[in-house]
């Protein structure tokens, strides 16, 4: 039996929020704590008590799910607070008019009623990532064909350095050179000139060859060659011979910077010293010389990484340019484009700025740890009490106008520009200019073992520092207590952690069976009262060292026969129903592509065996869904039909969607029933059905079918 709740410890600062209308708050919550939920009871608040109607309030968060799910609390609050409440009745009239949604939907939602003004074409259309993405491809390749045309010493260089990258990573240099002029798109409302100091690369690339020469002439004659340091050393010794095979008039110093860069990775990984005497050499005198070496290279690696950023972002610019180009042609707008727009028109257009603080009379941003710096400064300056003041860093907010909620413990947005130094630094700013400040550390998420165990796990992590960003800690605080009769927290061992000592890829192996035993005896045997659903497996990461971590634990539930549903694995294109399924719309894509249409035949959407289909191809020449034979053999009836159901497919491939043909080559086959039958059948059921979401997902989305794409 579960003891009653006890009134939460932050009552007070969660009735503040609900009654002090005319104070600007900044609220931050912990995890479970309702800080959501918090939101709406304001935004309830207000409309209650006249302050606003709903067409005068706009409330962002980060993601379309989460603002989908804040307009549905909002819509069941209004709903319980209808009754005799007329300005709740008129809120819940409009509510689909409101401003409800992603900060880019409502920059979006003011360009368009400003395009003039924003200098954007009235009838633009907004692109999602997957779009931006194929755009920035394009743009990209276009680009690099012309400057490669050209001198581009930042370019050389850059090459150079991915030519000889970590034979462990596997993505071709063109793609990381792709990767970097994302960033630079991405971050394009920054157009200020980067610093570049002066820097001799060459004359001290000359001084660290001197140095490699020494210490691999010194380390050639070890007394054994098993020796941990001389070993440790090869990659020098290397280096020194591929400089004295190069020619050194003709000294090609991008590839010896990135043959540098690549020996200090490489001494940095095998540090070992070994025992014992080495040679006609001191030990000693080569582990010093050694790290020496390594040191130079990374004071050398450090600089020369500015002076390449520098001479690449330059280089680079073009990339941005043809991007813009790109848009700007079909009319089209990135988020980072929304963003950019409405802050230049907000900034520079004073009577717009006036109109749109009028108008705007709430804000209230939820999850605002993940904003990025341009959103911040649109939304600080719509806030702002006085409608001269451009610089958002001088705005102050207007009293009762913003209402913030966010937890820096949860910041995991950083890749997309969100900047927890500003977010400190915004909040230490708002609160001098008078924004009050509560913070709410009651969780009903979760029970009182397991927050005592978040408590004492992290309270010595979260220093809060504020140079680097970090958290402040606060504890969870408890709102009901654990069940009775059963654990909260259970430390799970691993059963082998050992090869020769612990080791990662000891771990990786043992674990998968232990917790699929774990998770089979809790469901079916521990009497609690669990379900299969109730259990979520969580994974730091779901690769490592290329190896997809998630794929053994799916096996190890499935051989338990424990339902389960995996999201997010890297696996799934090498799941043999996927593989079964990329193979058949191959052969539909292809019919000539013989070896996928016997694979097909082969595979587990027809099963037919190797002698049928041998013998059916010694008999008449080849398996083709458009060649079928004069006169059919009764033995070979079920592959002439199979090779018709592929070829009518063909015929139809372009006249439907492409979801409709894996539908349909599953329901021809039956493949429904075979699927499900098998051991873990409704993942395998639920792949496959993902895969025909995938396809209609793309086509969506203005994604077009290509050879390319299903052989890849």
């Amino acid at each position: 039996m579960i003891p009653a709740a006890r009134p939460s410890g932050d009552q007070e600062d969660r009735k503040r929020i609900c009654t002090s209308l005319n104070e600007s708050l900044i609220v931050e919550a912990s995890a479970g704590t309702g800080k959501t939920t918090e939101l709406v009871h304001r935004i309830v608040a207000v409309l209650k008590s006249g302050g606003a109607k709903i067409h005068n309030i706009v409330a962002v968060t980060f993601t379309q799910k989460a603002a989908g799910e804040l307009k549905l609390k909002l819509r069941e609050e209004l709903d319980q607070e209808r009754h005799g409440e007329p300005a709740v009745e008129e809120a819940l009239k409009y509510l689909e008019e409101a401003s409800i949604g992603t900060i880019h939907a409502f920059c979006a939602q003011i360009l368009r009623e400003r395009p003039v003004e924003a200098r954007v074409d009235p009838a633009f259309e907004e692109l999602n990532e997957q779009e931006s993405a194929r755009l920035y491809q394009a743009a990209f390749r276009a680009w690099l064909e012309k400057r490669l045309d050209s001198d581009s010493p930042g370019l050389r260089r850059a090459f150079a350095r991915l030519a000889w990258r970590d034979s462990w990573d596997t993505s071709p240099p063109i793609e990381q050179l792709q990767w970097a002029g994302r960033k630079l798109v991405e971050w394009r409302d920054y157009p200020a000139e980067w610093q570049r100091d002066p820097f001799p690369r060459d004359e001290e690339i000359r001084t660290i060859v001197t140095r490699v020469r020494e210490l691999a002439e010194m380390s050639a004659k070890p007394r054994r060659v098993t020796d941990y340091l001389y070993k440790g050393l090869a990659p020098v010794r290397m280096l020194a011979g591929w400089i004295d095979r190069a020619d050194a008039r003709a000294r090609d110093y991008d590839a010896l910077e990135s043959l540098v860069l690549k020996l200090g990775r490489d001494l940095r990984r095998d540090s070992r010293k070994g025992s014992g005497p080495y040679g006609d050499v001191s030990r000693e005198d080569l582990v010093t010389r050694r790290d020496d070496l390594s040191r130079w290279i990374e004071e050398f690696r450090r600089r020369a990484d500015a002076d390449l950023a520098a001479a690449l972002r330059e280089e680079m610019r073009g990339v941005v340019d043809e991007y813009n180009t790109r848009k700007q042609r079909a009319g089209k707008l990135d988020f980072v484009d929304l963003l950019i727009h409405v802050r230049d028109m907000i900034v520079k257009d004073a009577d717009v700025r006036r109109y749109l603080q009028n108008r705007f009379t709430h804000l209230f941003i939820d999850e605002f740890q993940d904003t990025d710096p341009l959103q911040s400064e649109i939304l600080l300056l719509l806030a702002a009490d006085d409608a001269a003041e451009s610089n958002w860093e001088r705005a102050r907010p207007k009293p009762g106008k913003l209402f913030l909620v966010g937890d820096p413990k949860q910041s995991i947005y950083k890749f997309r520009r969100a900047d927890m130094v500003q977010y400190r630094q915004i909040r230490e700013r708002l609160r001098e200019c008078g924004v009050g400040f509560v913070r709410l550390t009651t969780s009903f998420r979760s029970v009182r073992n397991i927050q005592q165990f978040v408590n004492s796990s992290f309270e010595t992590e979260m220093t809060g520092d504020a140079e680097s960003g970090q958290a402040d800690w606060s504890p969870l605080e408890e709102d009901r207590a654990d069940a009775a009769g059963r654990p909260s927290v259970i430390a799970l061992p691993v059963p082998r952690p050992y090869k020769s000592r612990i080791a990662k890829e000891a771990i990786n192996r043992s674990l998968p069976d232990a917790i699929a035993a774990f998770v089979a005896w809790l469901v079916n045997d521990s009497g609690w009262d669990f379900q299969a659903r109730d259990v979520a497996v969580l994974f730091r990461r779901r690769t490592q060292a290329g190896n997809d971590l998630t794929r053994d634990y799916a096996r190890a539930l499935e051989a338990r026969g424990v339902a389960h549903l995996l999201a997010g694995s890297k696996s799934f294109h090498r799941r043999e129903e996927i593989e079964t399924m990329r193979s058949a719309l191959t052969a539909i894509e292809w019919p000539d592509d013989e070896l996928h249409v016997f694979a097909t035949l082969k595979g587990s959407l027809f099963a037919f065996a190797d002698e049928i289909l041998l013998r059916y191809r010694h008999a008449h020449g080849r398996l083709h869904p458009f060649r079928p034979p004069q006169e059919i053999d009764e033995t070979f009836a079920p592959v002439v039909e199979a090779l018709a159901l592929l070829a009518d497919l063909h015929r139809q491939r372009n006249r439907r969607p492409f979801a409709a043909t894996v539908n349909a080559l599953v329901e021809a086959t039956r493949a429904h029933a075979g699927f499900v039958l098998r051991p873990g059948g409704n993942q395998i059921l639920a792949n496959v059905t993902r895969l025909a979401d995938l396809a209609r997902s793309y086509e969506l989305s203005g994604g077009i079918r290509s050879a390319d794409s299903w052989r890849s």
